[in-house]
């Protein structure tokens, strides 16, 4: 199982957010939608077989239209299509406002596992940073989204963050089984770092 991390400029400004391509031997899935298609085409020449977003803020689902087009099954929180929806919510509404549409999502539920063609995703909810926030764990690798990133956490300003929601979701990713983390921003990291960073944060918002 191999992890590759994609980026791409915005004529908006640098925001820095991570796609992620997981692949095994014969096909790959998405976690988040915030590069074209095309530039996944270019790199990697495997079918995309799903693609599972952490949330539905405007930066992780930025190209998500493209991928309706070709009818690859999208995976998210059961609050993922509202968020999408409202531009307050999306938070484009930072930038330029804007209204997503996701097409029909396979909502994943609290501790709920999918096997695409091998690649068996565990889906953890994981509000906080907004309502629709989830980490997927495949293998021992957890793609976080904005809810942990290497030595901070998601933002709680928002208008559905909770920082309540938040600390409860770091208590749960503090008792999780893993190795790499792969967060929506920044570098990648992993649970010995992450032991720090969530007490840290866990003393700051007790």
């Amino acid at each position: 199982m191999n992890v590759h991390t994609l980026k791409v400029k915005w004529k908006e400004g640098e925001l820095n957010q991570n796609t992620y391509v997981v692949e095994n031997n014969h096909c790959c899935i998405l976690v988040d939608a915030g590069v074209p298609i095309s530039e996944i085409k270019k790199f990697i020449n495997k079918p995309i077989k799903a693609i599972f977003l952490t949330h539905a803020h405007f930066d992780h689902i930025k190209y998500i239209e493209e991928y309706n087009q070709e009818n690859i099954p999208i995976y998210a929180s059961i609050y993922a299509d509202k968020t999408a929806k409202e531009p307050k919510l999306n938070v484009s509404i930072m930038i330029s406002p804007k209204v997503y549409k996701i097409s029909k999502i396979n909502v994943l539920k609290d501790n709920e596992t999918v096997n695409i063609d091998g690649i068996i995703v565990k889906c953890l909810y994981t509000p906080g940073h907004s309502l629709d926030s989830v980490c997927y764990l495949i293998d021992d690798k957890l793609f976080s989204g904005d809810t942990l990133f290497s030595v901070a956490i998601g933002r709680t300003d928002f208008i559905d963050s909770n920082e309540k929601d938040m600390l409860n979701s770091l208590l749960k990713l503090d008792k999780l089984d893993y190795r790499e983390l792969y967060p929506g921003h920044g570098r990648a990291s992993n649970k010995v770092e992450q032991n720090q960073n969530i007490k840290q944060w866990l003393n700051i918002l007790k």
